[in-house]
């Protein structure tokens, strides 16, 4: 804050501050209106988006990417912030087509005092900077989510997209080979019926070929005719 809260900025050659004539031309430019512009009233003007202002603009008109300091700028040269939910300031000498009145606009003079008065007022300084840069935080983390939203529904429309190729591709498979849908459903149908028999073999052809297998078996070990299994004759 040292070389912030002392000093003045000296007037161009037409008495116009350097920083004063960069911004006006800075909201006078209609290629940045998506990120600075006019008020309504042309008496105002708006930062509307103060991330891409930091990142773009500041460095190629002022060298820095201080959003907060571009603020304090404005506070010293008298400009007042009218819109509290917005980066929206005035001053009665900046107005829009009205370039003949900035040299109107001049930094103001702080009271000569005691040191303490001095350091009062950077206190004062250093506090709205840090909230200026609390609140820019703030927007450049509401950005950030708002692009992963975006992400995130460009990937499930990207899938909406894909869908109706591939119920096409299904479509013509089973144009192909009408039977492909019969044999799914009787596969399903045997798993199912493998499922359910709890490990049993669900084949009927083996289950009868082992029980007669089995009546095979007992009938070789029965007793020979005219005896029976007690042992009586029977003529």
């Amino acid at each position: 804050m040292g070389s912030e809260c002392k000093g003045h900025q000296h007037q161009d050659d037409g008495g116009v501050a350097p920083f004063v004539a960069k911004t006006f031309h800075m909201v006078s430019d209609p290629a940045t209106d998506a990120v600075v512009c006019w008020g309504g009233a042309s008496n105002t003007f708006l930062v509307l988006d103060p991330a891409a202002f930091s990142d773009y603009l500041l460095p190629s008109y002022f060298k820095h990417r201080n959003f907060a300091s571009f603020v304090r700028q404005l506070n010293t040269y008298g400009f007042r912030k009218v819109d509290p939910d917005m980066w929206e300031f005035a001053h009665e000498s900046f107005l829009r087509g009205q370039a003949k009145l900035l040299p109107l606009i001049v930094r103001k003079k702080k009271r000569a005092g005691a040191g303490a008065a001095g350091r009062e007022v950077c206190e004062e300084e250093e506090e709205e900077v840090r909230g200026t840069i609390q609140a820019v935080q703030r927007l450049r983390d509401e950005r950030r989510g708002m692009e992963e939203e975006l992400q995130a529904m460009d990937r499930r429309l990207r899938a909406a997209e894909n869908r109706p190729g591939q119920m096409m591709a299904f479509l013509g498979k089973l144009a192909d080979d009408p039977g492909v849908v019969l044999r799914a459903m009787v596969a399903k149908k045997e798993e199912l019926a493998a499922a359910g028999a709890g490990g049993m073999d669900p084949r009927p052809d083996k289950r009868r070929r082992i029980g007669a297998e089995a009546e095979e078996a007992a009938q070789s070990r029965a007793v020979p005719f005219p005896f029976s299994n007690a042992g009586h004759v029977f003529y």
